[in-house]
C-alpha cells in the first residue's frame, strides 16, 4: 500500500483519470493527498473531460416516480430514491441535466431552484429572484454549461399574457461561477411553449413556438445563446404542416424534433447544427389507438438496438428500431414516470447557501456521535476501576 501511495504524481494522477467517480469518492478517505487531489478543482475538470471523451461512460437513468429516484442503465435495475433537498418538501421537477448535475424546481415553494450532484450528493440553492407581479403566468426555464466561459447556466423567462396590456418580458441568467443574476436583453416578440424547459444543443437552450396564423396553428424553434444572452430562429424541416404537436430534444449530442399528427409521429435531427439542409428523418413510428406524443428522445440502448422515449409526458417507451414497434417500460411500480434524463457520474462538488448549511448539520451530527462515544467510553473505564476496587 505504502509503495503505491508513492507513486510519481502524473502516474497517479493518470491513474485516477481511468477511474470511476463513485471509486474515486471513497478514494478520498485513504490519505490526505489523495484526499486535495481528487477534490482539486483541476482534477474534477480533467476526469470530467476524461468521462465524456469515453464511448461508454458511466451512465445512470435519472426520473421521478413520484419522487426523483435513479436507476442502471439501461435496464432500470436497482431503483434508488435520491435523497436530494425536495425529498420531503414536494415534487421535484427536474428542468434539465447536464454533465451529470441535475436542475431541480419546486413550484410548491415559490419556484426554488437547485443544481443537485445525484453523484456526490451536493446541491446549490440559487439566490432567491423575485417576479414582477405583472409577469406571473408564463414561465421559461433552461439550464446548460457555456464552453468558452466554462460555466453553469440557468435562464427563466418570464412573460405577460397576451391580451393583458402591453408585451413584457423578463430574461434572467443565473451563473454558477458567479453566483449571481444578470438580465439578459427582453424577448424579440412572444413565444409560447408547451414545455417549459429548454433543450441545451451547441451552447443554445431550444423551445418550440406554437402559435396562430390565418386561424392556422404554426410552429418555429426558438433558441437562446448562452454565450451571448441572444435570442435566434432555428431553421426548422420541411413537415406537414397538419401536425398536432412538436416537441424539442437532443440525441447524441444532436438537435431533434419530435412530429406528432393523428397518424404519425416523426423523429427529425439536425446532423449539422444551423445547417437547415442537415436535418434528416430518423424514424417514422405509426399511431396506435391510444394517441401517442412523443415529447423527447431520452437514449440508445447499449446495443442501439431501441431508443428509449418518453411518451405523453409521464410513460417511458423503448422502439425497436427494426420492427419500429414501441413497447411500455415497466421503470417501477409507480404507473407513471416523468423527466426520464440519462446523467454520467462526476466529482463535481456544488456548495454554498443550502449546501453549505447541510454539511453544517451533518457535522454536528458526527460531532455529537463522537462525544457520545467517548462519554460511554469514559463511564466504562470508570465502571472497571470500581469494579477492580
Amino acid at each position: 500500500m505504502t509503495e503505491f501511495m508513492d507513486l510519481h504524481f502524473d502516474l497517479l494522477i493518470n491513474i485516477f483519470l481511468r477511474l470511476g467517480a463513485k471509486p474515486l469518492m471513497q478514494y478520498k478517505s485513504v490519505c490526505k493527498s489523495w484526499y486535495y487531489l481528487i477534490s482539486s478543482p483541476q482534477f474534477t475538470e480533467l476526469h470530467l473531460d476524461q468521462t465524456l471523451a469515453q464511448s461508454n461512460p458511466n451512465l445512470r437513468f435519472v426520473f421521478s416516480a413520484p419522487h426523483l429516484s435513479t436507476a442502471e442503465f439501461d435496464t432500470f435495475d436497482r431503483i434508488t430514491e435520491l435523497d436530494n433537498p425536495f425529498r420531503s418538501q414536494g415534487f421535484a421537477h427536474v428542468v434539465g441535466s447536464c454533465h451529470g448535475l441535475l436542475c431541480l424546481c419546486n413550484y410548491d415553494l415559490h419556484l426554488t431552484i437547485l443544481l443537485y450532484n445525484p453523484t456526490t450528493r451536493t446541491y446549490k440553492k440559487l439566490p432567491f429572484l423575485p417576479k414582477p407581479s405583472s409577469l406571473s403566468h408564463r414561465y421559461s426555464f433552461g439550464f446548460g454549461y457555456e464552453k468558452e466561459s466554462r460555466d453553469y447556466k440557468f435562464v427563466r423567462i418570464l412573460q405577460s399574457n397576451e391580451g393583458t396590456g402591453p408585451f413584457k418580458s423578463q430574461v434572467m441568467v443565473y451563473s454558477l461561477k458567479m453566483d449571481s443574476w444578470v438580465r439578459a436583453p427582453d424577448v424579440p416578440s412572444p413565444f409560447f411553449s408547451y414545455r417549459e424547459d429548454g433543450v441545451l444543443v451547441n451552447g443554445t437552450l431550444h423551445w418550440v413556438h406554437e402559435f396562430m396564423h390565418k386561424d392556422e396553428k404554426r410552429y418555429s424553434i426558438v433558441g437562446f445563446c448562452l454565450g451571448d444572452n441572444s435570442f435566434i430562429e432555428v431553421p426548422q424541416p420541411k413537415f406537414e404542416e397538419q401536425s398536432m404537436n412538436l416537441r424539442v430534444g437532443v440525441l447524441e449530442g444532436c438537435l431533434c424534433l419530435m412530429v406528432n399528427d393523428l397518424e404519425y409521429s416523426d423523429v427529425w435531427v439536425l446532423k449539422e447544427y444551423g445547417v437547415v439542409e442537415s436535418w434528416s428523418r430518423l424514424f417514422k413510428v405509426k399511431q396506435s389507438q391510444q394517441l401517442m406524443f412523443l415529447e423527447w428522445p431520452i437514449a440508445y440502448s447499449l446495443n442501439r438496438q431501441k431508443l428509449f422515449l418518453q411518451l405523453n409526458t409521464w410513460r417511458v417507451v423503448s422502439l425497436d428500431l427494426q420492427t419500429m414497434v414501441i413497447k411500455d417500460v415497466k421503470v417501477c411500480d409507480f404507473p407513471r414516470c416523468f423527466d426520464t434524463q440519462v446523467c454520467i457520474e462526476n466529482l463535481i462538488m456544488l456548495k454554498g447557501s443550502g449546501s453549505e448549511a447541510l454539511d453544517h448539520q451533518q457535522g454536528t451530527k458526527k460531532r455529537r456521535r463522537r462525544r457520545r462515544r467517548k462519554h460511554v467510553h469514559r463511564r466504562s473505564i470508570s465502571v472497571d476501576e470500581n469494579l477492580e476496587g
